[in-house]
């Protein structure tokens, strides 16, 4: 009988630990980098049951105030559910989030406890100034702002329904919220520290002054939420990393980061590969502009655009831009090795990315830049030359784009290397190209597995074909002006 249940419980456990398909790279992927999907269930219940654990011990073995604490755990559990479902229901069904979202409140809860066990410290010390910053960072403003309310909560109840520590706590956490808006460097997260300090030693003087405290106890207060705006820095810093990497989560911090073109593999694309490379910056001119009419991320897509094609790098004559007045190799074989060749510079995208630590968002950008799309040119030169062959021997492996990120990138490096075989680059001739990739995707399938919407898709269109006729626009009308320059004659 027990020695059943334990193989049931380790069997749910393998369960829950995937290894993500990954159709591209086929290399056996170790046992500790597989993914782990945790049921959302499971989150919601085991974090539920620690604060449980906590308030009980806290409160006492009464029946009527554990029957109490439940209800009210039950009733925060729903409420934050149902909010959560309106305020980003893409995030809600994202179980990295969700775990981490728990871990947060966990950590903010231990925090609360191991500050009650010493006795000469004030739980003013308590840093939710800057797990509100982290959860700002991580998942969104409105989830920190949830997370700031039951912390709040948590903490009054667990100093004994103190009023002073809910009013600190929450005012403390808004402010580093609004200020989290402006943490692009890590450098800003000092300075934001140091604001939540000022605003810290205001809050108690307010209190102070509220509360007619005439306790002696001031000068201490401030050396406390002082040395809050200092630990929460430290929280930041220290847990930002580490809280990125294993939730696969990625900060505007990070994105400028990578966006610095000292970064070793764009540094190789400049040298290597300065086709691709100038390739690279206009998709991600155009997919900026497209990321911002849909409200997507602008940086996410950015940085995104500037490594989806890294993997050009390992043979770059085989890619038309790279070519310049070179013979074309593909003349030279088969339809079928073209194919494999340029279908392939997907696979080596990904191992570069992985092999520089790249952060697991820009990676699936990497692979999911093409979806399932069919290589057309070469397709139809396979047709021209061996008759009937099988399409999916031509398409690109996958997946399809997941997010609208990916769609924007897909359909801007779609759109821009199309534009370059228009002679006449008139602001008809781009609309119609732009609307026959968008329909031929959508057709296709390409969208199916994102949620993007037919709104959004007739937005990006209207921002390529903006775009795209201020680029050639710019570019004619510069040779005309050449053109029209009065030549040196020599005398």
């Amino acid at each position: 009988m027990i020695k059943e249940l334990i193989k049931r419980i380790v069997l749910k456990v393998l369960a829950w630990v995937e290894k993500k398909p990954t159709p591209i790279v086929t290399e056996e992927i170790p046992f500790w980098y597989r993914e782990v999907r945790l049921p959302l269930s499971f989150i919601i219940i085991t974090t539920g049951v620690f604060i449980l654990l906590v308030l009980a011990i806290e409160i006492g073995p009464s029946p009527e105030k554990i029957l109490s604490i439940i209800i009210l755990l039950i009733l925060t559990t729903v409420l934050f559910i149902t909010y959560m479902k309106r305020i980003d229901s893409e995030l809600s069904k994202d179980n990295d989030a969700m775990m981490l979202l728990g871990l947060l409140l966990i950590l903010t809860v231990l925090f609360i406890e191991s500050v009650k066990s010493i006795p000469e410290a004030s739980p003013y010390i308590v840093p939710i100034a800057g797990m509100a910053i982290l959860a700002s960072l991580l998942l969104s403003e409105q989830v920190s702002m949830i997370f700031i309310v039951v912390v709040s909560f948590a903490s009054s109840i667990l100093n004994g329904f103190r009023i002073e520590y809910l009013f600190f706590h929450f005012m403390s956490g808004i402010v580093a919220v609004a200020l989290s808006r402006r943490i692009v460097h890590r450098q800003d997260v000092t300075y934001s520290c140091l604001k939540i300090i000022l605003v810290n030693a205001m809050l108690i003087l307010i209190m102070q002054f509220l509360m007619n405290s005439s306790n002696g106890h001031l000068r201490s207060d401030l050396l406390w939420v002082s040395l809050n705006g200092f630990i929460s820095m430290i929280c930041v810093f220290g847990l930002l990393s580490p809280l990125e990497t294993f939730f696969s989560r990625i900060t505007n911090i990070k994105l400028l980061e990578l966006a610095d073109f000292n970064q070793p593999l764009l540094k190789r694309l400049i040298v290597e590969a300065p086709g691709t490379y100038h390739h690279s910056l206009t998709v991600a001119s155009i997919a900026e502009h497209s990321a911002e009419s849909i409200g997507a991320s602008t940086l996410m897509v950015r940085v995104g655009a500037y490594y989806h094609d890294i993997g050009k790098l390992v043979k770059p004559e085989y890619f038309i831009e790279n070519q310049r007045a070179m013979d074309n190799p593909h003349d030279s074989i088969p339809p079928s090795m073209s194919g494999l060749l340029i279908i392939s510079h997907v696979k080596e995208g990904i191992k570069l990315a992985r092999q520089k630590n790249l952060d697991k968002p820009i990676i699936e950008m990497i692979e999911q830049h093409h979806g399932t799309s069919v290589m057309h040119s070469i397709y139809r030169k396979a047709l021209e030359k061996n008759g009937v062959i099988p399409e999916h021997d031509f398409r690109y492996p996958g997946p399809k784009p997941l997010t609208k990120e990916s769609v924007v990138l897909m359909l801007a490096d779609a759109c821009e290397a199309a534009s370059r075989l228009i002679e006449e680059p008139t602001n008809a001739r781009l609309r119609d190209m732009v609307e026959k990739i968008i329909n031929d995707k959508f057709t296709d399938g390409q969208f199916n597995d994102s949620p993007i919407t037919l709104s959004d898709l007739n937005k990006i269109a209207e921002s390529i074909v903006s775009t795209l006729t201020g680029i050639f626009h710019s570019r004619i009308e510069y040779e005309e002006k050449e053109n029209n320059k009065p030549k040196d004659t020599g005398s």
